[in-house]
């Protein structure tokens, strides 16, 4: 099933995830389409941590994985559109567009601009470990930390990423 491209997505009530947008980042190469899950406020003291999810070659596919993500782990989730039938390198300037977007504009979705994470499934996983190195050569954005996902039902995909995440978020 894909992602609804117009309107407000759909929610289910009472499903941990608050809100629910599509957005648009600055690319190298002009504008590149992401969506934004905010979860519901379990601690309105502390901004919630950021997550970058790249997805693989089907972006529909990680729809329940980033809700899942920001429901589960209370994290903010931003998830850029991935060009599926772009060459690699235009994939990854594009994955780096976004992280540095996101690195840039953190607080104003309501996250903690200090607690970047990168995940990725399939070939977002790795973008994801790509962007990491690329922000650790670089020396900016500083990201927290990245996980890899493997491919699999999107309940084991959204467990992997919790059981990854929930360590790293409770030591910061």
């Amino acid at each position: 099933m894909s992602p609804p491209r117009a309107g407000r997505p759909p929610r289910p009530p009472g499903s941990g995830v608050r809100r629910i947008a599509e957005v648009q980042l600055r690319g190298r190469g002009g504008p590149l389409a992401a969506r934004a899950y905010w979860p519901d406020p379990h601690e309105p003291v502390t901004a919630p941590a950021l997550l970058m999810l790249l997805p693989g070659r089907d972006p529909a596919d990680v729809d329940a994985l980033c809700r899942g993500a920001c429901a589960d782990i209370g994290v903010v989730v931003l998830s850029p559109t991935s060009r599926a039938a772009a060459p690699d390198n235009a994939a990854l300037a594009d994955a780096l567009a976004a992280v540095h977007w996101a690195a840039d504009h953190a607080a104003e979705l309501g996250a903690d601009p200090g607690r970047l994470l990168l995940a990725g499934t399939g070939v977002g996983g790795r973008l994801a470990a790509a962007v990491a190195r690329q922000a650790q050569d670089d020396g900016w954005p500083a990201v927290t930390h990245q996980v890899s996902i493997e491919q699999g039902t999107a309940t084991r995909m959204r467990q992997a990423l919790a059981r990854s995440l929930r360590p790293v978020l409770r030591a910061g």
